[in-house]
């Protein structure tokens, strides 16, 4: 059959396309970037296609000739400018619904989550339930597959769980009894292709859970002794004050922590697994299991020790640049700083516009390394800068290479922060 994907690049996308192309199927791969996903998977056709302004039938209708599934996997945790829960989780699944519907599609199988249901309360899960309530009225064969947390290699919600394990005091919700029933990405991609390959109709909702739920802390214990950390040791946080940590760190670090997601997961996300068995025939693992099976590699230690920090180097480099402009410009005796650059050369006129100039582009740098701007084009101008520094001071001002306080040497291990900032972030 031949089977498009939307969001084939993502995690659930990725490992649906593996398995269908060993299963043997014809995969066309929807992604915002085809020349990057290319380069993953030369053997299978790709279309360029955007959720967030793909909103119409129309741009939907010629991407589906001669298909007979679609799988819809788009889906975020976090919303931003130009990402929003209402148009990835509904209004572009809805267009691509309704041309499905229109050009004749056998079936359709929609990713959803568990809990976009009567109860839901969240952003996140009332958006996917008005693309799932919207797909079950549609006369086309379909299935809403409602999954917990899938994890695995390459799932970001697993990969934050590891992060939050990893730290010297793990911070627990309350008590930490809150439950989820992660399910195995294989075991979700099995059940998958089955849904695909069924002769029958299907025209239901089907729960994707784990075995049995964990409760938060346990999950936390399991992982940390995975990541060979030894004893967990815990601190409870009010749920207000979760709620709060949640909102700072969105804010400063960008990370997938959200109070929607703190509020999620206060309300857990288990469900009966029984009905999946006797749907699919196979038992799902449990992440005992799973992690008995792959060690935790030097990867994931680094990985798991990193998250944090990426964000601190970034905060620490750009505090540099701005200090280092404001003392400049305001704080460090201008006389002294006319003496160095008369030294260098400059004379008159040249003094306030070399001083305040450095200064300004300074700081300029430091806001834009703040806000992540243009990041790589930033760490060339900042490297470039050190360096023609250095190599000025080299030339003119030899004397400061043996300051006390090192302040010439210390650049040498700044420009390899920089770096790592660099790489740490297109990483996140």
């Amino acid at each position: 059959m031949r089977i498009l994907i939307a969001g084939a690049s993502g995690f659930i996308g990725s490992h649906l396309v593996r398995a269908l192309l060993e299963a043997g199927h014809e995969v066309c791969a929807c992604v915002r970037r085809p020349d990057h996903a290319q380069q993953h998977w030369p053997e299978i056709s790709f279309i360029e296609a955007d959720f967030a302004t793909d909103h119409a039938m129309s741009d939907w209708t010629p991407r589906l000739q001669n298909v007979d599934v679609v799988i819809n996997t788009v889906g975020i945790i976090r919303q931003n400018r130009h990402q929003t829960f209402d148009a990835l989780h509904t209004r572009a699944p809805i267009a691509l619904f309704q041309a499905c519907e229109s050009a004749g599609v056998k079936r359709v199988i929609q990713i959803s989550a568990l809990g976009a249901d009567e109860t839901a309360f969240s952003h996140y899960h009332t958006s996917k339930r008005a693309a799932d309530r919207y797909l079950r009225d549609l006369s086309l064969d379909w299935a809403v597959v409602m999954p917990s947390i899938v994890y695995g290699a390459g799932a970001k919600s697993m990969a934050l769980f590891k992060v939050m394990a990893a730290l010297p005091w793990i911070p627990l919700i309350d008590k930490g009894d809150q439950e989820i029933q992660p399910i195995y990405i294989e075991d979700l991609t099995k059940a998958v292709l089955q849904l695909i390959n069924s002769p029958a109709p299907l025209r239901a909702d089907i729960e994707m859970v784990g075995p049995a739920a964990i409760s938060m802390k346990s999950l936390y214990m399991a992982l940390h002794q995975w990541l060979g950390k030894g004893r967990a040791s815990f601190i409870s946080l009010p749920y207000r004050a979760a709620l709060y940590g949640a909102h700072m760190g969105g804010v400063l670090g960008q990370t997938p922590v959200t109070e929607e997601a703190v509020q999620m997961l206060r309300n857990g996300n288990t469900a009966d697994v029984e009905p999946f068995i006797s749907r699919f025939g196979f038992r799902p693992k449990s992440m005992a299991q799973v992690l008995a099976g792959t060690p935790a590699q030097q990867a994931d230690r680094w990985h798991a020790s990193l998250f944090f920090l990426a964000p601190l180097l970034r905060f620490t480099i750009a505090f540099v640049w701005l200090f280092t402009g404001i003392v400049s410009a305001f704080i460090f005796p201008v006389e002294q700083s006319y003496a160095m650059l008369a030294k260098v050369g400059f004379e008159g006129i040249w003094q306030p516009v070399m001083l305040y100039g450095a200064a300004a582009t300074d700081m300029l740098l430091g806001i834009a390394t703040l806000l992540s701007f243009r990041l790589r084009l930033i760490v060339a101008i900042q490297i470039g800068i050190v360096l023609l520094y250095s190599i000025i001071i080299t030339i003119w001002l030899p004397e400061h290479w043996f300051h006390p306080f090192g302040s010439m040497s210390k650049n040498l291990p700044l420009i390899v922060a920089t770096l790592i900032m660099l790489v740490l972030e297109r990483r996140r």
